[in-house]
């Protein structure tokens, strides 16, 4: 019934959005609309960008490993992230004679910082790990510096290749810092939204940016509805956050190897 609904709209120049609301295709959509996509693509698709408001430096590279590398340089600043294939990613962040490591191994989460270690478990309730992991990040200077930088930036390099993954990293020391609101702040903008969630299924041709959206949009959605059926029960927002965070950065990952953008070796 649904695919016969959308077979039909299509046929008048109308698909479903996300919310399963009614919208015009992209042939159809307003000029800005398809103007904002075509931005956020190029945004995007930048590898190295200066921020305009700090002149924060953020780079992405590739490793010989198959990682991708994502870091941030600012005063006496440098944040580095690499990303495996398989997800886990290990990230550093040094500023202010202060050092923060965070080590993603499959669901386990290490965050280590003055000879202190905290486990975090990713895919069930462990609020005994996230109790440890706040009080490992209490008091990080570097932590505090990398936060009110990331706030700073601008959206075209919060938006870029190398800003993705450091905005995902700032939404997980707001989780690991117990900010239960943080998450709300990454939600897709209406127009993103509404894009090109159905396109495929009116024969619209699929792009490396267009998969991107579509999974984008979908993690947000499940996202929603797991906080939904979960609200009244302690600690399992949190894992629906991490679920979103997880995935929102597979689909970073999947988009760079798919695209041709042209990464520079470390």
């Amino acid at each position: 019934m649904l695919a016969m609904r959308v077979a039909g709209l299509c046929l008048m120049g109308w698909v479903l959005t996300a919310s399963g609301s009614v919208a015009g295709t992209p042939e159809f959509a307003p000029a800005f609309s398809r103007g904002l996509a075509v931005d956020q693509q190029q945004r995007l698709e930048r590898a190295e960008i200066v921020d305009a408001d700090t002149g924060a430096e953020l780079r992405l590279r590739s490793k010989a490993d198959g990682a991708i590398l994502a870091s941030l340089a600012w005063m006496d600043l440098e944040v580095r992230k690499a990303v495996q294939p398989k997800g886990d990613f290990h990230v550093r962040i040094a500023g202010r004679q202060d050092l923060v490591v965070i080590i993603r191994t499959g669901d386990r989460l290490r965050v280590t910082r003055g000879g202190q270690t905290a486990v975090v478990l990713l895919t069930q309730v462990d609020e005994d790990g996230l109790d440890q992991a706040q009080q490992v990040l209490a008091g990080s200077r570097a932590v505090r510096m990398f936060r009110g930088l990331q706030r700073r930036l601008t959206a075209e390099s919060r938006e870029s290749a190398p800003g993705v993954p450091l905005e995902n990293l700032d939404t997980l020391l707001a989780l690991l810092q117990g900010e239960q609101g943080a998450i709300d702040r990454r939600a897709p903008k209406r127009e993103f939204a509404a894009s090109r969630v159905t396109r495929a299924s009116c024969g619209a041709e699929r792009t490396c940016y267009s998969e991107y959206e579509i999974e984008t949009v979908a993690a947000w959605g499940d996202f929603s509805n797991c906080c939904d059926d979960v609200k009244w029960l302690p600690g399992m927002q949190e894992l629906c956050a991490f679920g979103w965070l997880l995935r929102a950065e597979s689909a970073w990952f999947h988009f760079i190897g798919c695209s041709s953008i042209p990464l520079r070796g470390e």
